[in-house]
């Protein structure tokens, strides 16, 4: 009997999400989703003006600076509620940790790991700015 000289090719198969295991709350792991070009229009579409306001007023006095840190963490929070699939071994106040529970009471060291994740998976590398 004789063997296929090459094994079937079925494709790729790609997972829209990514899972990595936090350093700052060990034991815990958390999905994140892939970004997909439509995805990163919308992420950034909804993560611009936030931004925009919070580089104009960490200038100002010290209420713009306060309105300015408060945008930053609502574009935190956008993150993370845009981004976050799933937490697998956190419990926050006795129940199995979900994407609200995390915002509203988690440790915010995780909520933050979350955040720069995502951020260092959504950034383009320096071969994809060539490409643009």
């Amino acid at each position: 009997m004789m063997k296929p000289i090459s094994p079937l090719h079925s494709g790729i198969d790609h997972s829209s999400i990514s899972w990595h295991a936090s350093k700052s709350v060990p034991g815990v792991k958390f999905a994140i989703r892939r970004v997909s070009l439509r995805q990163r229009i919308e992420l950034n579409q909804r993560v611009r003006e936030l931004t925009l306001k919070y580089e104009f007023l960490k200038a100002g006095d010290l209420s713009d600076q306060l309105e300015a840190a408060l945008s930053d963490l609502l574009a935190a929070k956008l993150y993370i509620e845009w981004g976050l699939e799933a937490l697998e071994g956190l419990s926050i106040n006795g129940e199995k940790a979900t994407t609200e529970s995390l915002i509203a009471d988690g440790p915010e060291c995780l909520a933050d790991e979350i955040v720069q994740t995502m951020q260092a998976e959504l950034a383009l590398t320096d071969d994809e700015r060539k490409n643009f």
